[in-house]
């Protein structure tokens, strides 16, 4: 049902205030400058509620897309491997208003529109990873739940387009000058653990997740059993990621913090070491600077140093060649030094 009232506004200037309010759906509020327009555009506001309201699926309009997605986190985020990072996703999806609506009631319309709005504030691929996720959600529901949906409209919706591939390479002069940030940072791990990504080409998640007793110091080579793509594989250590792992048992985990000494880096947090590293970086001057950067780095120099594309790869754990050039970007100097 519409409420349409008079308002003024800072100027004292009259206003009429449409609110249109119903269940399965978010409250909608608009200002008008006379009170048929406002009426005019509460009356299209409920014919889009009543296109929604004409499925019935009693069990798709008592649970709203904001239930959904708490019950989702609770169950089910903490089976993936990204689980702290899909659930830190979810919970910025629950501040949007898109949440408000019933799944019976999120037609492709209000998709669209969360599409739009979420384009003017994000990148490209962050809203494109949140409608996927979105999509996930409302697949499980009905595929698990028993939730009755006709369709998925997160199906149903063009996604947005992925950004164009980062090429951010560490430039002369700027590792040394971000590692004495690192150095100078109150996180003891910070310095070593951006020395063992660029020396490897590990991924975060792999780093956090490894283990002292997958680490061979004495032969240089680090087993990986919990990776992205979910293969193993054995990763080779040169002498500089050595020396920073071996400073890793160096560095004393307080009683309080709760944390364990299972691995150089196990007892670090994802969201810890990524705003340890934002620090670092920002006051090193470079705040485009990304950890996962550091991997574009490693892969690249992989190359540089004449190793080929399947060796590579065995190193990464990259599995198409495709996503393998995505983050080799081999330095100008290098190339030209190889022309002449």
């Amino acid at each position: 049902m519409a409420t349409i009232t008079k308002r003024e506004d800072m100027r004292h200037e009259r206003r009429w205030q449409a609110r249109v309010r119903r269940t399965g759906f978010p409250t909608q509020t608009k200002s008008f400058p006379t009170k048929s327009a406002a009426e005019a555009w509460a009356r299209d506001v409920e014919v889009e509620y009543d296109k929604g309201h004409a499925i019935d699926q009693r069990d798709a309009r008592e649970m709203m897309l904001g239930d959904a997605l708490r019950r989702y986190l609770a169950e089910v985020t903490p089976l993936h491997k990204g689980a702290e990072t899909e659930g830190y996703r979810i919970r910025q999806l629950l501040t949007h208003p898109i949440c408000g609506y019933s799944l019976a009631n999120l037609t492709r319309t209000a998709v669209t529109g969360y599409r739009e709005e979420r384009l003017r504030t994000v990148s490209g691929s962050s809203a494109r990873k949140e409608m996927q996720l979105l999509a996930l959600v409302i697949d499980h529901a009905r595929r698990d739940w028993g939730v009755y949906l006709a369709e998925n409209p997160l199906r149903s919706v063009r996604l947005p387009k992925e950004n164009a591939a980062r090429e951010r390479r560490l430039h002369p002069g700027e590792e040394a000058i971000l590692l004495t940030k690192c150095r100078a940072a109150r996180a003891p791990y910070l310095e070593h653990a951006v020395i063992v990504a660029i020396e490897t080409g590990m991924r975060q998640s792999e780093m956090l997740a490894l283990t002292w007793d997958r680490i061979d110091l004495d032969k240089r080579v680090a087993r990986l059993t919990d990776t992205k793509n979910g293969d193993a594989r054995a990763v080779p250590l040169t002498r500089r990621a050595v020396a920073s792992l071996e400073a890793m048992k160096q560095v004393r985990v307080y009683e309080w913090t709760k944390h364990t000494t299972e691995g150089p880096f196990h007892w670090v947090g994802a969201t810890v070491i990524r705003h340890a590293f934002m620090r670092a970086r920002n006051k090193a001057g470079m705040p485009d600077l990304r950890f996962h950067d550091l991997r574009h780095e490693a892969t690249s120099r992989l190359f540089e140093k004449g190793l080929n594309t399947m060796e590579v790869a065995s190193i990464t754990g990259h599995k198409t060649l495709a996503m393998l050039r995505r983050y080799s970007h081999l330095s100008m100097d290098h190339l030209l030094a190889k022309l002449a």
